[in-house]
């Protein structure tokens, strides 16, 4: 029996799928220690011979997390009403500018659209002290609407981007049809155009909750108050005198869920949406 020789096509694929492992398991790797460690007692972490796996599986960890230091669930609470308020709000704001900058004829829509997609190029530092300043004169310092307003306006940009997008891609047959049954621009857009994006929008909720969810640098600036704080820099302060490894591995697993949640609920909507974008490209 004689092996056919790989062909060029078939070898560069084998490589190609080779380096892809490869980059997986690197990525991958430090976030399976991390969701290992938290079953894991200290004692086994820190002891004369640590192992990888934990010798006895343990939720000494969770326990900790929620019976004796609440402040952790703080953390939760103010990460999970940010990113939920902030992506509520970026849906809307998105698929209403989105369907108004692809269907709604008025002058210098383009140019407000290039404007628009110009403030994206603007790096977050440079906005950090004004942002600082605004919230500090109107008292939006240490709470959650101090956080959830800067984040709409870092996500918002790509956000309708996206959404306009979408909405040319439709065909404009659907709306003529609406209007000769009397439905006006918000009918259309509630009734016609948004269950038809629906892909698009599986697209901003997925990058604004990612985004939001992991946002770091607004966090630490506009949030200096414990109970103000989100995850992100939560996590910063858990050191105190000195690491708890296990505790840190279950916040880590922890705060690593509601965004795999939300992937594995809009990966469908996901992919469908990027595949119909690249073929009407």
């Amino acid at each position: 029996m004689k092996i056919k020789p790989l062909s060029k096509n078939s070898l560069s694929q084998w490589i190609l799928a080779a380096l892809l492992i490869l980059f997986s398991i690197i990525f991958i790797t430090p976030v399976i220690y991390a969701i290992v460690t938290s079953f894991k007692l200290e004692k086994d972490i820190i002891g004369s011979a640590p192992t990888f796996f934990p010798r006895v599986p343990s939720l000494e960890n969770y326990r900790y997390i929620f019976e004796r230091r609440g402040v952790y669930l703080l953390y939760y609470y103010n990460s999970t009403v940010i990113t939920i308020s902030g992506v509520v709000i970026t849906t809307i704001l998105s698929t209403m500018c989105g369907y108004a900058f692809a269907r709604l004829p008025y002058r210098g829509r383009n140019v407000i659209m290039g404007f628009i997609l110009f403030i994206v190029t603007f790096p977050l530092a440079v906005l950090l002290i004004p942002i600082y300043i605004m919230e500090y004169e109107t008292g939006l310092l240490n709470t959650n609407l101090g956080l959830i307003l800067p984040n709409v306006t870092t996500v918002l940009p790509f956000s309708v981007f996206v959404m306009r997008g979408i909405f040319r891609s439709i065909p404009r047959e659907l709306e003529e049809s609406a209007e000769i049954d009397g439905a006006g621009v918000f009918s259309t857009w509630w009734k016609i155009m948004m269950p038809i994006g629906l892909n698009g929008i599986s697209i901003v909720i997925i990058f604004c909750f990612y985004n939001i969810w992991g946002e770091y640098i607004l966090a630490r600036t506009l949030a200096t108050q414990t109970s103000a704080m989100p995850l992100t820099v939560g996590l910063t302060l858990l050191r105190g005198e000195g690491w708890s490894y296990g505790i840190l591995g279950s916040v880590i697993f922890l705060a690593l869920l509601p965004p795999v949640i939300i992937f594995i609920i809009f990966q469908k909507q996901l992919v469908e949406g990027i595949t119909k974008g690249a073929i009407k490209g």
